[in-house]
């Protein structure tokens, strides 16, 4: 409880010290909204020359991409502040989070909110909204239950991954390349449904760098579209179990790394 106190107070001085600036601020969130704009419209004019990507409609594109949205905006907003760990140890400005007598991961999470996320739970949640009134989807509480831990999961997933990532770094000292392999395979993930790729891009997103459980395997689910999928539809469910998993790998690498690090500081 101390911990977690301690954590939302950090993250309160750091969003405190972001609206000091508030042109910035609201010109970053406005940014990211035109970004996902333009993002929609190019799926639109995708589908619109196609008709439809392998079974995939506008709308439940649409939906697929507002979903990832909606998982990386608490990933972007929370955790964004591991894509920064190259920086910390060439600098050596890591050693800081060491010598405070708390947490190191909940100083190093603590330290920076990224506010612009705030855009993409706005475009996320208007997404989602319309893409369920024009596929006149008829949900239940499980739906809207599975919609939540979905979500949760799928931000879980990205968080997981990028902790794997950024805990690289205490070996290698750079772990960017890595990033952007990730960020590559997500920018697919989160505007295409992985089955017009073929089956070996499936097996690197699922089982290699498993970005497909942050919106597509749960998308599957919640539009009904788990028997199209064929043999990999089982994986709809799969997301939590997924985030659990990726989070108990990640704090391993993530303790076994601070026990080996040693200060490359100028």
């Amino acid at each position: 409880m101390d911990t977690l106190r301690i954590y939302l107070k950090l993250i309160g001085i750091s969003m405190r010290s972001r609206l000091q600036y508030r042109a910035d601020f609201v010109t970053g969130i406005i940014s990211v909204i035109v970004l996902n704009a333009v993002n929609l419209t190019l799926i639109g004019i995708l589908v619109n020359r196609f008709v439809h990507l392998n079974g995939w409609g506008l709308w439940e594109m649409v939906f697929l991409y507002s979903f990832w949205v909606m998982s990386h905006s608490l990933y972007s907003l929370l955790f964004w502040h591991f894509n920064t760990m190259e920086d910390h140890i060439v600098q050596g400005t890591f050693d800081q989070f060491l010598l405070r007598p708390i947490g190191t991961l909940v100083q190093f999470l603590g330290r920076e909110i990224q506010y612009i996320g705030i855009g993409d739970v706005i475009v996320g949640a208007t997404g989602l909204t319309l893409a369920y009134s024009h596929l006149h989807l008829d949900w239940g509480i499980y739906e809207y239950t599975w919609l939540v831990v979905s979500v949760l999961s799928g931000t879980l997933v990205e968080t997981a991954i990028a902790w794997i990532i950024s805990s690289l770094s205490f070996w290698t000292t750079r772990s960017m390349s890595a990033f952007f392999v990730m960020m590559r395979l997500n920018a697919l993930t989160q505007q295409y449904p992985i089955d017009i790729f073929g089956t070996w891009f499936r097996v690197v997103v699922t089982g290699l760098i498993p970005v497909a459980f942050i919106n597509y395997y749960p998308s599957l689910l919640l539009l009904g579209k788990t028997e199209q999928a064929g043999s990999w539809g089982w994986l709809g469910m799969m997301s939590p179990v997924v985030a659990v998993l990726l989070l108990g790998i990640a704090l391993l690498v993530w303790n076994r790394a601070l026990r080996r690090y040693s200060s490359t500081g100028s």
